[in-house]
């Protein structure tokens, strides 16, 4: 009888909230995105259009301008300017709307799909790229890129259109598209590694706005962040594509964010473009059950 009284502790203790109920698998429930007053920053001036965010394994937090191939590393205890390099001998210009970061490796994206490869330099250098061109096109308006490690592959949301052809457009007009691009064999894979549909309720529903302007790994779970400056949500999807979560964010404290990045000790960062003005940094701890062991 004692024995059957401990295993049956054993079991109990590992419940999160008792018997019966099941743990919630989504990172997001743990963050307050409506948070009145959450620990903000002002940019450097030169990231006024801030445009993408990353981080790197050791915590340094890396942003870029929308106009020119200008990366930008930041303090994430306060939002101060550490360095800045270029990319080209004379600082290359484009639509750049999403960084991401593989051990010393650093890629940019454009809106258009073009992806760009560089080493990190330091301040004030000028670093050498190489390119690859995707299929993709402004009508799919690339607006986020992440780095999964599990499939050594490059992530790429899309504000835009999904699909490659007219077909597949209209195919799957009520949805946005995260497109996968292969490291290993520098390709994009023509279908998409995730469809969030926009519509409610398993697709009957209205119809919801939500346009793509960052995408980010949850270090612990490796589940996915995607966030919208226009739709006002962050949702979070597992692995195979479902969606386990999502939360609206306050728009007077975050305007236009256009990039998310989440850290080692799981702080989730947002960048904000100023839209003519100062672009800020905005930061969210995670509930005491989220902190690292």
């Amino acid at each position: 009888m004692a024995v059957l009284l401990i295993l049956l502790l054993a079991v109990l203790a590992g419940l999160p909230d008792g018997p019966g109920k099941e743990r919630d698998p989504s990172q997001l429930s743990r963050y307050d995105l409506k948070k009145k007053k959450p620990l903000t920053f002002t940019l450097p001036s030169g990231l006024r259009e801030a445009s993408g965010l990353a981080i790197s394994r050791d915590g340094r937090l890396f942003s870029h301008d929308d106009e020119q191939g200008v990366v930008y590393e930041i303090s994430p205890a306060d939002g101060r300017l550490l360095k800045r390099f270029s990319l080209g001998r004379l600082t290359i210009d484009g639509d750049f709307e999403g960084i991401a970061i593989k051990q010393d490796t650093m890629f940019l994206v454009s809106s258009d799909g073009m992806i760009y490869r560089f080493r990190e330099a330091g301040d004030g250098e000028h670093v050498r790229y190489t390119t690859y061109r995707t299929p993709l096109s402004e009508e799919n308006d690339v607006e986020g890129l992440e780095y999964d490690e599990e499939t050594d592959c490059l992530l790429l949301a899309c504000k835009g259109a999904a699909g490659l052809t007219r077909k597949e457009r209209k195919e799957w007009e009520d949805f946005r598209a995260v497109y996968e691009f292969s490291l290993k064999s520098g390709t994009l894979n023509p279908l998409p590694r995730f469809l969030v549909s926009l519509r409610e309720e398993g697709g009957k529903g209205k119809k919801v706005t939500f346009h793509p302007s960052g995408i980010a790994k949850h270090p612990e779970s490796g589940t996915f962040f995607i966030v919208a400056a226009d739709g006002g949500l962050v949702i979070e999807l597992d692995r195979e594509g479902k969606l386990i979560g999502s939360q609206e964010y306050r728009k007077k404290v975050n305007p236009q964010p256009e990039g998310i990045a989440i850290g080692p000790d799981r702080t989730l960062y947002l960048c904000n473009d100023g839209q003519g003005g100062k672009g800020t940094l905005t930061l969210f701890s995670p509930s005491p059950d989220c902190t690292p062991e």
